[in-house]
Protein backbone atom coordinates (compact mmCIF):
# COMPACT_ATOMS: atom_id res chain seq x y z
CA UNK A 1 0.00 0.00 0.00
CA UNK A 2 2.83 2.49 0.83
CA UNK A 3 4.26 1.53 -2.41
CA UNK A 4 1.13 2.07 -4.44
CA UNK A 5 1.01 5.32 -2.68
CA UNK A 6 4.55 6.44 -3.78
CA UNK A 7 3.35 5.70 -7.53
CA UNK A 8 0.01 7.60 -7.36
CA UNK A 9 2.05 10.73 -5.69
CA UNK A 10 4.71 10.50 -8.65
CA UNK A 11 1.75 9.79 -11.25
CA UNK A 12 0.37 13.34 -9.40
CA UNK A 13 3.17 15.17 -9.68
CA UNK A 14 4.39 14.47 -13.21
CA UNK A 15 0.64 14.89 -14.36
CA UNK A 16 1.13 18.35 -12.68
CA UNK A 17 3.76 19.02 -15.11
CA UNK A 18 2.50 18.30 -18.24
CA UNK A 19 -1.24 19.52 -17.60
CA UNK A 20 -0.24 23.00 -17.15
CA UNK A 21 -0.29 23.19 -21.22
CA UNK A 22 -3.57 21.99 -21.19
CA UNK A 23 -7.04 23.63 -20.31
CA UNK A 24 -7.06 22.16 -16.74
CA UNK A 25 -8.88 24.69 -14.71
CA UNK A 26 -11.81 23.97 -16.53
CA UNK A 27 -14.37 21.11 -16.86
CA UNK A 28 -13.55 18.18 -18.79
CA UNK A 29 -10.48 20.61 -20.16
CA UNK A 30 -12.80 22.87 -21.48
CA UNK A 31 -14.01 20.45 -24.20
CA UNK A 32 -11.24 21.15 -26.55
CA UNK A 33 -9.34 19.55 -28.97
CA UNK A 34 -5.82 18.51 -27.87
CA UNK A 35 -2.65 18.53 -29.96
CA UNK A 36 -0.46 15.87 -30.68
CA UNK A 37 1.81 17.09 -27.47
CA UNK A 38 -1.01 16.76 -25.43
CA UNK A 39 -2.43 13.80 -26.44
CA UNK A 40 0.95 12.27 -25.86
CA UNK A 41 0.86 13.20 -22.31
CA UNK A 42 -2.99 11.80 -21.99
CA UNK A 43 -1.11 8.92 -22.97
CA UNK A 44 1.26 8.78 -20.70
CA UNK A 45 -0.99 10.07 -18.07
CA UNK A 46 -2.91 7.28 -18.26
CA UNK A 47 -0.38 3.92 -18.51
CA UNK A 48 1.29 5.06 -15.30
CA UNK A 49 -2.30 5.34 -13.58
CA UNK A 50 -2.79 1.70 -15.37
CA UNK A 51 1.11 0.80 -13.38
CA UNK A 52 0.21 2.29 -10.08
CA UNK A 53 -3.87 0.88 -10.36
CA UNK A 54 -3.68 -2.40 -11.52
CA UNK A 55 -5.17 -1.56 -15.19
CA UNK A 56 -8.18 -0.64 -12.75
CA UNK A 57 -9.51 2.85 -14.05
CA UNK A 58 -12.64 3.10 -12.35
CA UNK A 59 -10.36 2.97 -9.13
CA UNK A 60 -7.72 5.08 -10.24
CA UNK A 61 -10.70 7.44 -11.00
CA UNK A 62 -11.83 7.19 -7.58
CA UNK A 63 -8.72 7.68 -5.75
CA UNK A 64 -8.43 10.77 -7.82
CA UNK A 65 -11.75 12.47 -7.23
CA UNK A 66 -11.17 12.14 -3.60
CA UNK A 67 -8.20 13.76 -3.90
CA UNK A 68 -9.75 16.64 -5.90
CA UNK A 69 -12.50 16.91 -2.71
CA UNK A 70 -9.82 16.86 0.16
CA UNK A 71 -8.53 20.06 -1.88
CA UNK A 72 -11.90 21.56 -2.28
CA UNK A 73 -12.64 21.16 1.14
CA UNK A 74 -9.27 23.29 1.66
CA UNK A 75 -10.50 26.05 -0.63
CA UNK A 76 -7.96 25.16 -2.94
CA UNK A 77 -10.18 25.47 -5.97
CA UNK A 78 -7.87 25.38 -8.86
CA UNK A 79 -6.03 22.26 -7.47
CA UNK A 80 -9.01 20.41 -7.11
CA UNK A 81 -10.05 20.92 -10.56
CA UNK A 82 -7.05 19.63 -11.74
CA UNK A 83 -7.60 16.23 -9.96
CA UNK A 84 -11.19 16.39 -10.90
CA UNK A 85 -9.76 16.55 -14.79
CA UNK A 86 -7.37 13.68 -14.14
CA UNK A 87 -10.14 11.45 -12.57
CA UNK A 88 -12.47 12.25 -15.38
CA UNK A 89 -9.86 11.35 -17.75
CA UNK A 90 -9.17 8.40 -16.53
CA UNK A 91 -12.73 7.36 -15.95
CA UNK A 92 -15.76 10.41 -18.02
CA UNK A 93 -18.68 8.37 -15.94
CA UNK A 94 -16.86 9.12 -12.42
CA UNK A 95 -19.71 11.02 -10.67
CA UNK A 96 -17.73 11.81 -8.10
CA UNK A 97 -15.31 13.92 -10.28
CA UNK A 98 -17.91 15.62 -12.50
CA UNK A 99 -20.15 16.06 -8.86
CA UNK A 100 -16.69 17.82 -7.35
CA UNK A 101 -16.23 20.22 -11.16
CA UNK A 102 -20.30 21.34 -10.76
CA UNK A 103 -19.35 22.59 -6.92
CA UNK A 104 -16.29 24.59 -8.56
CA UNK A 105 -18.73 26.20 -11.50
CA UNK A 106 -21.42 26.94 -9.00
CA UNK A 107 -19.16 28.77 -6.54
CA UNK A 108 -17.39 30.20 -9.58
CA UNK A 109 -21.20 31.53 -10.82
CA UNK A 110 -20.83 29.60 -14.07
CA UNK A 111 -24.19 28.40 -13.34
CA UNK A 112 -25.32 26.61 -16.86
CA UNK A 113 -21.91 24.83 -16.69
CA UNK A 114 -22.77 23.61 -13.27
CA UNK A 115 -26.67 22.55 -13.77
CA UNK A 116 -24.73 20.52 -16.45
CA UNK A 117 -22.50 19.23 -15.05
CA UNK A 118 -24.66 18.36 -11.75
CA UNK A 119 -27.16 16.44 -13.91
CA UNK A 120 -24.76 14.37 -15.52
CA UNK A 121 -23.38 13.29 -12.22
CA UNK A 122 -26.78 12.37 -11.07
CA UNK A 123 -26.71 9.80 -13.41
CA UNK A 124 -24.04 7.88 -11.79
CA UNK A 125 -24.69 8.94 -8.31
CA UNK A 126 -28.32 8.93 -7.83
CA UNK A 127 -27.90 6.98 -4.73
CA UNK A 128 -25.61 8.60 -2.67
CA UNK A 129 -27.14 10.42 -0.45
CA UNK A 130 -24.65 13.55 0.20
CA UNK A 131 -25.01 14.17 -3.20
CA UNK A 132 -28.46 14.18 -3.39
CA UNK A 133 -28.49 16.49 -0.15
CA UNK A 134 -26.36 18.99 -2.97
CA UNK A 135 -28.43 18.50 -5.98
CA UNK A 136 -31.45 19.75 -4.51
CA UNK A 137 -29.89 22.20 -2.55
CA UNK A 138 -28.37 23.63 -5.55
CA UNK A 139 -32.39 22.99 -7.39
CA UNK A 140 -33.33 25.35 -4.33
CA UNK A 141 -30.93 27.86 -4.90
CA UNK A 142 -31.59 28.67 -8.09
CA UNK A 143 -35.16 28.50 -8.22
CA UNK A 144 -36.22 31.53 -10.40
CA UNK A 145 -39.95 31.21 -8.91
CA UNK A 146 -41.91 30.01 -5.80
CA UNK A 147 -43.31 27.14 -7.94
CA UNK A 148 -40.10 26.11 -8.76
CA UNK A 149 -38.98 26.47 -5.49
CA UNK A 150 -42.02 24.22 -4.15
CA UNK A 151 -41.26 21.69 -6.86
CA UNK A 152 -37.88 20.64 -4.55
CA UNK A 153 -39.75 20.30 -1.04
CA UNK A 154 -40.82 16.28 -2.23
CA UNK A 155 -37.11 15.89 -3.33
CA UNK A 156 -36.14 17.11 0.67
CA UNK A 157 -38.66 14.79 1.96
CA UNK A 158 -37.83 11.66 -0.05
CA UNK A 159 -34.28 12.26 1.14
CA UNK A 160 -35.45 12.69 4.67
CA UNK A 161 -37.76 9.78 4.23
CA UNK A 162 -34.53 7.78 3.32
CA UNK A 163 -31.89 9.54 5.77
CA UNK A 164 -33.90 11.08 8.66
CA UNK A 165 -30.32 12.08 10.64
CA UNK A 166 -29.22 14.36 7.47
CA UNK A 167 -28.51 17.27 9.27
CA UNK A 168 -28.04 19.87 6.07
CA UNK A 169 -30.52 18.26 4.10
CA UNK A 170 -33.16 19.36 7.07
CA UNK A 171 -30.95 22.82 7.47
CA UNK A 172 -31.75 23.67 3.49
CA UNK A 173 -35.26 22.57 3.77
CA UNK A 174 -35.95 25.16 6.52
CA UNK A 175 -33.73 27.37 4.34
CA UNK A 176 -36.45 26.64 1.27
CA UNK A 177 -39.15 27.45 3.86
CA UNK A 178 -37.99 30.87 5.08
CA UNK A 179 -37.64 32.35 1.37
CA UNK A 180 -41.53 32.08 1.21
CA UNK A 181 -42.08 33.07 5.08
CA UNK A 182 -43.00 30.24 6.50
CA UNK A 183 -41.57 30.39 9.42
CA UNK A 184 -43.27 27.66 11.72
CA UNK A 185 -42.31 25.34 8.24
CA UNK A 186 -38.31 26.32 9.03
CA UNK A 187 -38.62 25.45 12.85
CA UNK A 188 -39.75 22.27 12.44
CA UNK A 189 -37.14 21.28 10.41
CA UNK A 190 -34.73 23.15 12.50
CA UNK A 191 -35.48 21.40 15.69
CA UNK A 192 -35.81 18.17 14.01
CA UNK A 193 -32.03 19.01 12.61
CA UNK A 194 -31.06 19.76 16.18
CA UNK A 195 -31.87 16.44 17.33
CA UNK A 196 -29.30 15.05 14.24
CA UNK A 197 -25.75 13.50 15.70
CA UNK A 198 -24.08 16.19 13.35
CA UNK A 199 -26.45 19.06 14.83
CA UNK A 200 -23.30 21.12 15.60
CA UNK A 201 -22.97 21.76 11.53
CA UNK A 202 -25.93 23.92 11.91
CA UNK A 203 -25.65 27.59 10.89
CA UNK A 204 -26.01 29.52 13.61
CA UNK A 205 -26.66 32.95 11.22
CA UNK A 206 -29.49 31.12 10.09
CA UNK A 207 -31.03 30.38 12.77
CA UNK A 208 -30.47 33.90 14.19
CA UNK A 209 -32.68 34.96 11.16
CA UNK A 210 -35.26 32.85 11.86
CA UNK A 211 -35.40 33.69 15.63
CA UNK A 212 -35.47 36.87 14.45
CA UNK A 213 -38.64 36.36 11.98
CA UNK A 214 -40.09 34.25 14.76
CA UNK A 215 -39.48 33.12 18.07
CA UNK A 216 -38.44 29.87 18.83
CA UNK A 217 -41.37 28.02 19.21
Amino acid sequence: MKFRNLLVCALLCMASLWSQAQNNLQPKYGGQTKNPAQLAADAEFLAGADKAFGNDRVKAANEVAARGWTLLRGGKLDDAMRRFNQAWLLNPEDGSALWGMAVIEMSRQRIASGRELFEEAAKSMSKDIDFQVDYVRTKAQLADSEAELKATWPEFARIFAKAPDHTLNLQNWAISYFVVERYRDAWEKILLAEKTPRARELDPNFIKALSAKMPRP
